[in-house]
């Protein structure tokens, strides 16, 4: 069990908005998400023709989960994720598998399966996208986060622990296998040893795997950290000191609902209308950058990740 600070059980959400979004404004605000996402990410494939950035991956997942919910999406999404799984099992110009730099992104699209592919096909493919994450695992449990996470502005040592949270829901998602346990098992011990974060993120996705392996008092407690955390205005920063924005409030409101939280809960409600208020004419939300460097203005990649959250939260949410 891990100990939580005592200055976030403190904290309190304060007055959620009133104002009750309907369904109709939700699937409206993800559906002008959608060219956004796709417009931007195609770009990337073409012009950048880089899987390793931690970008394709958050786009297929987006897309992926809307398309599963009657949304309209590209008919080349199939195209854009055989892309994606493509390049990460190709070798790079140094005779490495490419996946192996951008492990983050193989999770995404192991946690984001298509339900279209044939069942031989799908096993086959997921099973080496999965044999990539067993790589590299350091003797503590540990995977090194990939690309420039590292730069992020949280301690590195959280971006770690969080990209080997990521890992870990994805090979426990892929169920279990000789080959699989060990590294799994390793994992957990140093998941379970690691400290509170700094970014909301950390407590989503730990919530995420709490749920996937049945801790229930830690689940709870999470749940109870997490709505902690959620400002007046409704929504969640990426980082806990951060004003709102739609990267936090996306990974939260997906780790609620996803642990189970009622749809109809305030603070559901409440991240609802936050990103159903804050959307830009263009489709997408503003963002501060997660870099130390880029961390006080506005950035590309940052208002992309938020957008791709902002659609995942808001579609998981939707009324079943």
């Amino acid at each position: 069990m891990f100990a939580f600070s005592s200055i976030l059980l403190t904290l309190s959400i304060g007055a959620l908005p009133d104002a009750q979004p309907t369904t109709v404004q939700i699937r409206e605000t993800v559906q002008r998400g959608i060219p956004y996402i796709e417009e931007k990410g195609l770009w990337w494939i073409e012009e950048k023709k880089c899987v390793t950035c931690h970008r394709v991956g958050n786009m297929v997942w987006s897309l992926q989960a809307a398309k599963r919910s009657g949304f309209t999406v590209s008919e080349r999404l199939a195209e854009w994720r055989q892309w994606s799984i493509d390049k990460s099992l190709a070798e790079n110009d140094k005779g490495k598998i490419t996946g192996l730099g951008n492990k983050e992104g193989v999770a995404q699209l192991l946690l984001s399966p298509d339900p279209n592919l044939a069942d031989s096909e799908q096993t086959e493919l997921r099973k080496k996208l999965a044999a990539i994450l067993l790589e590299e695992q350091r003797p503590d449990g540990s995977w090194k986060a990939g690309g420039q996470l590292p730069f992020q502005k949280r301690p590195a040592a959280e971006t770690d622990a969080v990209s080997t949270m990521w890992l870990t829901l994805a090979l426990l998602a892929e169920g279990k296998n000789e080959t699989r346990v060990p590294v799994v098992a390793n994992a957990l011990k140093f998941i379970q040893a690691t400290p509170p974060g700094n970014s909301v993120e950390w407590y989503a996705v730990r919530l995420l795997l709490a749920v996937q392996t049945g801790e229930t008092e830690v689940r709870d407690q999470l749940v109870k950290q997490l709505r902690s955390q959620q400002h007046p205005d409704g929504g969640w920063g990426w980082m806990i000191a951060d004003n709102s924005d739609a990267l936090g409030t996306g990974l939260a409101l997906y780790a609620l609902v996803s642990a189970g939280v009622d749809r109809n809960d305030p603070a559901i409600k409440g991240a609802q209308q936050f990103l159903v208020s804050t959307q830009r004419d263009d489709g997408s939300w503003p963002v501060r950058g997660t870099k130390e460097k880029r961390k006080a203005s506005i950035q590309e990649t940052a208002v992309y990740w938020g957008t791709t959250w902002a659609v995942i939260g808001l579609v998981e949410s939707l009324p079943r």
